[in-house]
C-alpha cells in the first residue's frame, strides 16, 4: 500500500506520540536539528518549514511564561515575526505606538538592520524593545524587566509590617514578644509583595501583548498602504477615450 504525504505526516506523528509514551521514564537519545531537518525532508516538509518551527520552539511566547511565587519573577520576554516590513521613515510612527502604549519615553538607536527602542529607570528596571525588518517580514522582540521593583517592594512589605506589629504588640504586651512576633509579621508582608508582584507581573504580560499587536497591525497598514496607491491610467487610452468622445460629439451635432 502506498500511502500520500499527508497520511504519512499523520503516521509519524502518531508514532511520535507512542513512541514518547513508552519511554517517558527512560532517557532519550535525541536528534540534532540537521538529523529532524532530514527526517522531515523525506516526508515531504521543507527545510524552511522545520528551521521557521524550531525559530518558534527558541522564542519566548507570553503565554508560556507565568509568575513563580517563589522567586518573584521579574522578567518577561517575547518575540513575534509579522508579514510585513518597514523603512527608517515609517520607524517613526512606530515609535509613536511604542511610546502611547507604554505611556513613556526612550532610547532610539539603530544596528545594522535592527531598530531599538530602550528605557531605563534605576529604581525600577528597564524595557528594550527591537525590531528587524528583513525582507517581506519583521522580527519584533521585548524585554520587560523590574528586578529593583521587586528588591524594594520585597523590603518596603517586610519593613512595614514588621514596624507595625512590633508598635502594637508592644504597646499590648511585652517587649519581648513584640521580637518575637515582628518578624513572623514581616514574613506575611513580604508574601503579601510578592502576591502584588504577581499583580504587575499580569499587568506587564498584558502590556506586551497590546503593543506587539498594535505594532503588529501598524507594521501590517504600511503594506496596504504601499498597494493602495491611485493608479493612473496610460496616456494613450485616456487620448483614444478622448477622440471616441469627440466623434460621438460630432455626429450628434450632424444629425
Amino acid at each position: 500500500m502506498i500511502y500520500n504525504k499527508e497520511q504519512i505526516s499523520k503516521i509519524i506523528a502518531k508514532a511520535s506520540e507512542i513512541q514518547t509514551a513508552r519511554e517517558m521514564n527512560d532517557e532519550e537519545q535525541g536528534l540534532s536539528e540537521s538529523e529532524i531537518i532530514e527526517i522531515a525532508e523525506e516526508i515531504g516538509i521543507s527545510k524552511e518549514s522545520v528551521l521557521q518551527a524550531l525559530q518558534n520552539l527558541r522564542d519566548p511566547k507570553l503565554t508560556d511564561q507565568t509568575y513563580s511565587l517563589w522567586k518573584g519573577t521579574s522578567k518577561i520576554q517575547h518575540v513575534d515575526i509579522v508579514n510585513g516590513h518597514f523603512t527608517e521613515d515609517q520607524w517613526e510612527e512606530l515609535v509613536l505606538e511604542i511610546r502611547k502604549v507604554t505611556g513613556g519615553i526612550g532610547k532610539i538607536q539603530k544596528t545594522g538592520n535592527t531598530y531599538e527602542w530602550e528605557q531605563r529607570k534605576s529604581d525600577f528596571g528597564y524595557k528594550h524593545f527591537s525590531l528587524t525588518p528583513s525582507k517581506d517580514k519583521t522580527k519584533i522582540q521585548m524585554v520587560s524587566s523590574w528586578g529593583p521593583f521587586r528588591l524594594i517592594t520585597g523590603f518596603l512589605g517586610f519593613f512595614f509590617v514588621f514596624i507595625l506589629t512590633l508598635l502594637i504588640v508592644k504597646g499590648l504586651t511585652y517587649k519581648e514578644l513584640a521580637l518575637m512576633v515582628a518578624p513572623i509579621a514581616g514574613l506575611g508582608g513580604f508574601a503579601l509583595s510578592r502576591l502584588y508582584l504577581k499583580h504587575f507581573f499580569r499587568k506587564q504580560q498584558s502590556m506586551l501583548s497590546e503593543l506587539s499587536n498594535s505594532l503588529q497591525n501598524k507594521i501590517r497598514s504600511f503594506g496596504n498602504e504601499s498597494n493602495s496607491a491611485i493608479e493612473i491610467e496610460s496616456k494613450d487610452r485616456y487620448d483614444q477615450e478622448s477622440d471616441h468622445g469627440t466623434k460621438n460629439n460630432n455626429s450628434s451635432i450632424k444629425t
